[in-house]
């Protein structure tokens, strides 16, 4: 898997991810959406999502090694930085949330 398809893929599993744990379409989230403020995530979520994206850098990470992110991690976050944090810790890569935001 290449950097591009790994990117893409984290990208909408995070996105499937945060929809699922905050109860909104993927399609409605927003990319500056704050995940406590706007999406109304809890402590419970937080733990959740967090899970969620541990398991979606292990499968993207080419050494397969363990990705380690807490829910203290995402306490302040966006939808978008959930997903920069994800491949930062995954891929050892840095995503330019500007681009997208």
């Amino acid at each position: 898997m290449d950097d591009d398809t790994r990117t893409v893929e984290a990208l909408r599993e995070t996105l499937v991810h945060i929809a699922g744990v905050s109860g909104t379409a993927a399609k409605q989230l927003r990319p500056g959406q704050s995940l406590i403020a706007d999406l109304g995530l809890d402590e419970v979520d937080l733990e959740v999502l967090a899970g969620c994206q541990c398991k979606l850098g292990d499968r993207l990470r080419p050494d397969h090694g363990t990705t380690r992110i807490d829910a203290d991690a995402l306490r302040d976050l966006t939808v978008l930085e959930v997903f920069a944090l994800t491949l930062r810790h995954a891929l050892g890569c840095e995503f330019d949330v500007t681009r997208i935001a």
